[in-house]
């Protein structure tokens, strides 16, 4: 048998694959190297665990679609390099990869390479493309034509020499076609069901039209007559398709009932590359999905107060089966800060106990339009999403597939450990600490000249409830990469920290999980220092008017009606009240932003805001219609931020 080398090896059929190379750019990985920065380290992802067989094994059923696969022995590597400086490659160089051994001798996860360039220690844009062999691309215009795969990566030279790739189809442009042998695998079709096929975005699950850009002929066909064996001609056609990573969707609607069954698997489109499979589907009707599997979840590294408060997680599954569900609900739970499991619900029973009363954060296909949308889809065929959840706020969470038969059983969630961003109990939970120095100066150990700074710090940690995360100490002691200092303020001595209240706080690690605000003390006792209390700051409804009409306390959803105008008028206008608002209180910025999952669509900014009140005029003629994420923020002094978000849908 011919050894297998697939460049499959390069790309993943999973979903950590399609979000990340949707955008046709992952984030270059360096390292730093003694070795001359001319020369440039590769790392390609390698994925070939994952793919199993090729598409031209017949009368499979439930396997992911695919063309014959390419071999790597047929096709070169080009990578070509423009820096932000304007400096670029004379033309694409050709990279030789060699893949690592392991302690069994066999290929690990990566293939590396390695190429002498003339690049100089500056930030650059790398591309890095498959082409068939011998094919030798003069320009990156002819790398991109002739590419069967593709990838891109940045890198700054000045600090690291290793840039790492996933290289997939998506982006490219040379289409394919597509000509499927579709049947039931031995079952027939119940008299009164109609069947419909079609090529749909795994983000979205809209139509994947044939030319990619929302505008071309519909990959929809109906009326589709299965028999219960493969078919000698083609039953799905498409004479072209764009290139890219897809869900190929099979439904089964009934005439009587209006329900619908789905069957479903990833499809790769390679350029150029024939899709001629044979596909067997399973019997779906009336048959619930199977529940998902591996469901985990991690934090997103330097993602705090993307919102203010809040950080994103990634939740990250392997889907049933099955593959019928029609989309995947899942449920988000706070628990309360006296919960004292000592791990996640792993069932029904474990979960209603630590609901105690607590209502979860509820998401299903329409995730996308809720208001901790962070990335992903609860579509079908999709194995991950990212939520915005609140700092100092303890949660668990659970997974279930749904379709019209009902819903599968709870996939509970566990922490990832096998990630860098693992959570560091068995709870998702992460803080923040801040330190409020009051008028001191931290000066960093062997700071001779006493430079130091009178900045606040911030840091963030995950709930440790062993050995807790440390606290830095006013003698100078600190631990866990907390910066080791000292601090003073008007010539007194640094004494210890206070909370808000006044009280000594002593602890030297923090087993906690709320969020923890700490204040300088100092030894003469003469500070005369302000406790600032986040909570009385927050902002309220009713300091909004949208359009005239003023919102009410609380009030989380809005919709406006861009029919009739070009844009929307939000006022913000701070009122007096019980706790530290005053007549002349003024918050030292306020922002009001609008964004949809990770993107601002619009954002404004307005300084020394309070009861003369300021306009934010939303542009609606540059929107389109949808649900959208408005979160109105605050700040004041140095460690307050506060935020208020509501969800709106424009209309017209």
């Amino acid at each position: 048998m011919k050894n297998r080398k697939s460049i499959f090896a390069f790309f993943a059929i999973s979903a950590a694959m399609i979000f990340a190379s949707c955008s046709n750019l992952t984030d270059a990985k360096v390292s730093s190297s003694s070795e001359d920065k001319n020369t440039l380290n590769i790392e390609v992802t390698n994925y070939d665990e994952v793919v199993t067989q090729a598409s031209k094994s017949a009368n499979r059923a439930s396997r992911t679609i695919i063309p014959d696969s390419f071999d790597s022995d047929g096709v070169d590597l080009y990578i070509y390099g423009v820096a932000t400086t304007g400096d670029k490659f004379t033309a694409p160089v050709k990279v030789e990869f060699e893949g690592n051994a392991d302690a069994a001798g066999g290929n690990t996860s990566k293939t590396v390479g390695k190429i002498k360039i003339d690049a100089e220690a500056e930030v650059w844009e790398f591309t890095l493309a498959a082409v068939a062999k011998g094919d030798k691309p003069a320009t990156l215009d002819e790398m991109k034509t002739k590419a069967v795969l593709i990838a891109y990566a940045s890198l700054d030279m000045t600090y690291g020499d290793t840039a790492k790739f996933t290289l997939s189809p998506d982006g490219l442009t040379k289409a394919a076609s597509v000509a499927m042998k579709l049947y039931n695998d031995g079952w027939p079709t119940p008299d009164g069901y109609k069947i419909t096929a079609g090529i749909y975005k795994l983000t979205d699950g809209a139509d994947a039209t044939i030319t990619g850009d929302g505008k071309g002929t519909t990959t929809i066909q109906e009326n589709l007559t299965l028999g219960t064996s493969a078919p000698a001609d083609a039953n799905y056609s498409l004479p072209s398709m764009t290139p890219g990573t897809y869900l190929f969707k099979v439904i089964y609607t009934s005439d009587t009932t209006k329900k619908s069954f789905v069957w479903s698997d990833t499809l790769i489109v390679l350029p150029g590359k024939p899709v001629d499979s044979s596909i067997a589907i399973p019997n779906v009707i009336g048959e619930k999905p199977s529940e998902p599997t591996g469901f985990k979840a991690s934090y997103k590294a330097d993602s705090e107060d993307e919102r203010i408060g809040y950080y994103t997680v990634d939740f990250e599954w392997t889907r049933g089966d099955s593959k019928n569900e029609l989309s995947y609900k899942l449920e988000v739970l706070p628990l309360a800060d006296s919960t004292t499991t000592a791990a996640l619900p792993s069932s029904d029973a474990e979960w209603t106990t630590a609901a105690n009363g607590t209502e979860p954060l509820s998401f299903d296909a329409k995730f996308s339009s809720s208001d901790v949308y962070g990335s992903g889809s609860l579509l079908t065929g999709n194995t991950a999403a990212a939520a915005y959840l609140e700092l100092g706020v303890r949660y668990a969470a659970r997974l279930c597939a749904v379709n019209d038969a009902g819903k599968s059983a709870w996939a509970y969630v566990t922490v990832d450990g096998t990630k860098e961003t693992a959570f560091t109990s068995a709870v998702i939970s992460r803080y923040r600490i801040t330190y409020n120095l009051n008028g001191g100066v931290y000066y960093a150990d062997g700071d001779t000249l006493k430079t130091g700074s009178a900045v606040n710090i911030v840091k963030y940690f995950c709930e440790k409830t062993t050995d807790g995360n440390a606290i830095l100490q006013p003698n100078g002691n600190g631990a866990d990469g907390l910066l080791k200092a000292t601090a003073d303020a008007n010539s007194a001595a640094w004494g210890a920290w206070v909370t808000g209240d006044g009280t000594k706080f002593t602890e030297a690690a923090y087993t906690g999980s709320a969020n923890l605000e700490l204040f300088a003390k100092y030894s003469n006792g003469e500070q005369d220092v302000e406790f600032l209390k986040k909570e009385d700051y927050f902002i309220k409804g009713t300091w909004l008017t949208v359009d005239g009409k003023t919102l009410t306390d609380g009030q989380k959803t809005l919709t406006i009606d861009a029919s009739a105008k070009d844009s929307s008028i939000w006022n913000f206008k701070t009122a007096a009240d019980t706790n530290k608002i005053t007549t002349d209180f003024k918050y030292d910025s306020v922002t009001l932003a609008l964004t949809k999952g990770a993107q601002t669509y619009w954002s404004k900014t307005e300084y020394d805001v309070g009861t003369d009140g300021r306009d934010f005029e939303i542009p609606l003629s540059k929107l389109n219609v949808g649900t959208y994420l408005v979160t109105v923020s605050a700040s004041y002094s140095t460690n307050i931020y506060v935020s208020y978000p509501i969800t709106t849908t424009i209309t017209r």
